[in-house]
C-alpha cells in the first residue's frame, strides 16, 4: 500500500498545483503549488479543435500547470463527446466529484480511452485517493507504454509520496525521450529536493524555467533549492521572480525574508515576513 510521507516536503507535494495552463489537451499532475491554493484542474480554459489536434501526442507543460483536459477522443461517438465535454466542464468548475463520475460512465462504454482515463487519474489524485490514481495511471501504461505525458503525472504521484526511485524512473525515461520537456524537468527537480539533494536538484528546477519562464511554482522551489546551497543571490532572484508572477504568495515572500535575513538587510526581510503574516491571515 502506498503512502503519503509525513514530513512537510511530502505533504507540500500533493501535486498541484494550481499551476499555469498548458495547451496540451492531455491534463498535468502537478505538485503542491505554494503559490496558489487551488489546483489545477479546470484553471486553463478548454482547449480549441485546433490546440487539441496539435497536442494530441500528449506532452506536458506539472504538474502541475494547471493543465487542461483532453480533447475529444477521434473514435467517440456522440454520447462519448458528451459525456467526455461534460467531464472536462465539471473538472473546471471544481466539481471533481461530478466529473470523476463521468469520467468513469465514459471508461466503462470506451475502456481504451487513454486521455480519459488520465483525467480521471488527476481527479482521484485531487480527491486524496491517490493509490486509485496510481492504478489509473498503471493502466493507461499498458495500453500506452511510451506515452510520456501519463509518464510525467505517475512520477508526480509517486514522488509525493515518496516513491522516489520509481518516481526518477519515470521521469528519466521521459527526459531520454524529449529531453525538453518542461514539466518532467521540474518534477524530477522536486523529487530530488524531497530527497535532500538540493545541488543535484538544482539543473532540472533551472532547466524547467529556462523551458517555462511562467511557472511560478517552479521558480519557488528553484529558490529552495538554491538557498540550501547557500547561493544566495540566486535564490534571491528566484524567489523574487515567483513573487513577480504570484504577488499573493505568501510562502515565495518568507522564502524571500529568509534570504534577505540572510544578506543582512532585516529591514527589508521583515516587510516580506509581515506581507507573508497578512496574506496567510486571509
Amino acid at each position: 500500500m502506498r503512502r503519503r510521507l509525513a514530513a512537510e516536503m511530502g505533504a507540500r507535494a500533493a501535486r498541484a498545483r494550481a499551476s499555469e495552463a498548458s495547451e496540451d489537451p492531455m491534463e498535468h499532475i502537478p505538485p503542491n503549488d505554494p503559490t496558489d491554493p487551488m489546483l489545477p484542474f479546470g484553471a486553463a480554459p478548454e482547449p480549441t479543435p485546433d490546440d487539441t489536434e496539435a497536442a494530441d501526442p500528449g506532452h506536458s507543460a506539472v504538474g502541475e500547470k494547471p493543465a487542461r483536459q483532453s480533447g475529444p477522443h477521434p473514435a467517440e461517438t456522440t454520447m462519448e463527446e458528451d459525456l467526455h465535454r461534460a467531464a472536462r466542464e465539471a473538472a473546471a468548475q471544481g466539481d471533481v466529484s461530478r466529473a470523476r463520475r463521468l469520467y468513469e460512465r465514459l471508461l466503462k462504454l470506451e475502456p481504451g480511452h487513454v486521455r480519459a482515463r488520465n483525467n480521471l487519474a488527476l481527479v482521484l489524485d485531487q480527491m486524496g485517493d491517490h493509490d486509485r490514481a496510481l492504478e489509473e495511471l498503471d493502466h493507461c501504461l499498458t495500453l500506452e507504454p511510451g506515452n510520456t505525458q501519463v509518464l510525467v503525472n505517475r512520477g508526480a504521484v509517486l514522488g509525493s509520496l515518496g516513491q522516489f526511485q520509481e518516481a526518477e524512473r519515470d521521469l528519466r525515461q521521459v527526459l531520454h525521450a524529449e529531453s525538453g520537456n518542461a514539466e518532467a524537468h521540474f518534477n524530477l527537480g522536486l523529487t530530488l529536493s524531497r530527497k535532500g539533494l538540493w545541488r543535484d536538484a538544482i539543473p532540472y528546477l533551472r532547466r524547467a524555467v529556462e523551458l517555462d519562464s511562467s511557472r511560478a511554482v517552479a521558480f519557488f522551489y528553484l529558490g529552495e533549492a538554491l538557498n540550501h546551497v547557500d547561493d544566495l543571490d540566486g535564490a534571491l532572484h528566484s524567489y523574487q521572480r515567483a513573487v513577480e508572477l504570484r504577488p499573493n504568495n505568501p510562502k515565495a515572500l518568507y522564502g524571500l525574508g529568509i534570504v534577505l535575513d540572510r544578506l543582512q538587510r532585516p529591514d527589508e526581510a521583515a516587510q516580506m515576513y509581515r506581507r507573508s503574516r497578512e496574506l496567510s491571515r486571509r
